[in-house]
Formats: structure tokens, sequence, C-alpha cells
């Protein structure tokens, strides 16, 4: 991150200004205007990001970059130590897969359990959650195991975030 120090000196001089209670209020402005908070010209399932109309795309799409990049910022700022390594490297290291792996679990569990036991919304909702991450972390466990095993880990140290030179 050659950049960081140069960004955080940015913020920070923003945060300083007149322009912070702006900022902030411009930032509740512009996501309460991308949230998706609407219910007609929808797509089908597999159709992202989920409206047809072009325009409902754009605004969502760029709502969703409006919170990655606060999310960042948020957590590089209070998230980014190392409590327990286990911990950190299973949180860490099962993000990508839950994301790649979570919509198969999430139908398997709704076609071998949620349907045919004609489950109601709050049981269903209870059970697909904690179905997918225990699932997750279940296929997680023993693929890292393996990865582990053929790719031993490498030796990193804490980035510096100080804003000294």
């Amino acid at each position: 991150m050659c950049y960081w120090r140069k960004m955080v000196q940015a913020r920070k001089s923003w945060g300083d200004s007149m322009l912070a209670p702006v900022a902030v209020v411009f930032f509740l402005f512009m996501y309460s205007i991308t949230s998706p908070m609407n219910y007609s010209n929808m797509g089908h399932l597999f159709f992202y990001p989920l409206y047809s109309e072009y325009w409902l795309q754009c605004l969502y799409t760029s709502g969703t970059w409006l919170w990655v990049y606060s999310v960042i910022w948020v957590m590089a700022m209070v998230a980014n130590d190392k409590f327990n390594d286990t911990i950190f490297n299973y949180v860490t290291g099962s993000s990508m897969f839950a994301y790649l792996s979570h919509y198969f679990y999430i139908l398997l569990i709704s076609v071998l359990v949620i349907r045919p036991y004609k489950i109601t919304f709050v049981p269903a909702c209870t059970i697909m959650f904690f179905g997918c991450q225990l699932m997750i972390f279940l296929t997680y466990v023993p693929l890292n195991f393996l990865y582990e095993l053929a790719v031993p880990p490498k030796q990193t140290k804490k980035m510096d975030l100080t804003l000294d030179d």
C-alpha cells in the first residue's frame, strides 16, 4: 500500500476541516439514494444486479461500491490486527471460499431440508443461516488442511500504518 500515508493524510485534512459534517451528510444522502428499495422492474434470480432497468443497475451497483469503499477504510483502521493466529487464518481465509460456495449450500439446504418438510419462514431462515455457515466451515477446514500440507504458509509482517516517514 504505497499510497497509504498520502490517503490517510488527505482523509485527516478533510476530517479536520469544515467540510467534515458536509461529507457525512453527503455520504448518508448517497446511501439513501443508492439503497435498493425498489420492488418493480426486477429481473430473475440469476440476473445481476437483479434489476432489469439500466438506471437501477447503475444506481444500486454504485451504492455497493460506496459501501465497499467505506468498509475498507473502517476495517483498515480498526480490524487490521491479529488477535489469534488460528481464528484469523480461518476467518479471513474462509471468506473467499464462503463467497464462492454459499449459494451451493443455500440450494442444497433448501431442496433437501426446507422444501420437503415445508418449514415456515423464521425457522427456515435460522436453519438456512446456521446451516450454510456450518457447511462452509465443515468443507473449508479439510480443504485448508490439505492446502497447507501442499503449500506451507509464508511468513508475513504487519504493515506499518504510522504516518511517520
